[in-house]
């Protein structure tokens, strides 16, 4: 009987060793089984990661955000105040070109007027100007070439005199009329009907940019906006110190030159009979139009 339990009992431990050993291997096919699926198939809803190269220069580099643009109204403001700013020195300061307090305000309306050109016009320079004018029947040539004549003004570079610059590109923006009505030996001259332009701040002068055969400049002390054409080199006379004695750095701003029509439209002006200013109106050249070209 013995021998029998003793059997019995070594059949049942060896029936659940073999339980035990079904379950393990059931364990481990489940587990090969969920392994695989996690493998082979759970990668597929993950979302794709970038190559090392771009995923290490997304987690180096933050997002790069876009500055508010500014707008031309908000600069233009920003022009004024410093403009008027300028005007208040100017009138307090015995030499305005050797204050420190007016070359840095002058400085910053340089600064900012520049800005607001590129804005305004576009950043690729030299802006041009056509001027569009009709000669009346009192020049002698009229019946062999007509009323009608143009030249082109190409502006110096804003990096020089961009204050000069931004007046002249609002004169023609806003042009109302005018015409050459001062014949002299050196210049020929524009007078400007009201356009709400005021003169300079400053008499703004690069030695860069002197006034040379051709090139425009402003009249006037406060200068502008009548403006006239150089029709001989005009550097000495208008220059540094040249129209007082007072000052020897103040000078006429000089802020363009003729490229296009000097010699057939420029100097037919020259020819209108008189000399200084001519108080008669039909002997004025009329411009009837000024053309801002902006280049692309």
């Amino acid at each position: 009987m013995k021998a029998r339990a003793k059997k019995d009992q070594s059949g049942d431990e060896k029936y659940a060793k073999a339980r035990r050993q079904s379950r393990g291997d059931l364990m481990i096919v489940v587990g090969l089984v969920l392994f695989v699926f996690i493998v082979g198939f759970g990668g597929s809803g993950r979302k794709q990661q970038p190559n090392n190269e771009q995923g290490e220069r997304s987690l180096r580099e933050p997002a790069k955000i876009e500055a508010p643009l500014v707008s031309i109204q908000e600069l233009r403001a920003e022009v004024k105040q410093l403009d008027d700013k300028v005007r208040k020195i100017k009138a307090e300061v015995d030499i305005f070109e050797t204050d420190p307090k007016a070359k840095a305000a002058a400085l910053e309306l340089q600064d900012a007027t520049r800005t607001l050109l590129h804005h305004q016009y576009g950043p690729n320079e030299p802006y041009r100007i056509k001027v569009v004018l009709e000669f009346q029947d009192t020049i002698p040539d009229f019946a062999e070439h007509g009323k009608n004549g143009e030249f082109v003004i190409e502006m110096a570079p804003s990096e020089l005199v961009p204050h000069s610059v931004f007046t002249f590109m609002e004169i023609a923006r806003l042009w109302r009329g005018g015409a050459f009505h001062r014949i002299a030996g050196h210049v020929l001259q524009v007078m400007v009907k009201s356009t709400g332009i005021e003169h300079l701040a400053f008499q703004e002068y690069s030695p860069n940019f002197p006034h040379k055969k051709g090139t425009v400049g402003y009249a006037g002390r406060p200068s502008g906006p009548a403006w006239y054409v150089s029709i001989e080199n005009n550097t000495r006379i208008h220059g540094p110190g040249s129209q007082q004695k007072r000052n020897p750095y103040e000078a006429d701003s000089c802020f363009g030159k003729v490229i296009e029509g000097y010699a057939t439209t420029v100097m037919r002006i020259a020819k209108v009979p008189g000399s200084g200013f001519l108080r008669d109106a039909k002997k004025h050249v009329l411009i009837r139009h000024m053309i801002i070209m902006v280049p692309k």
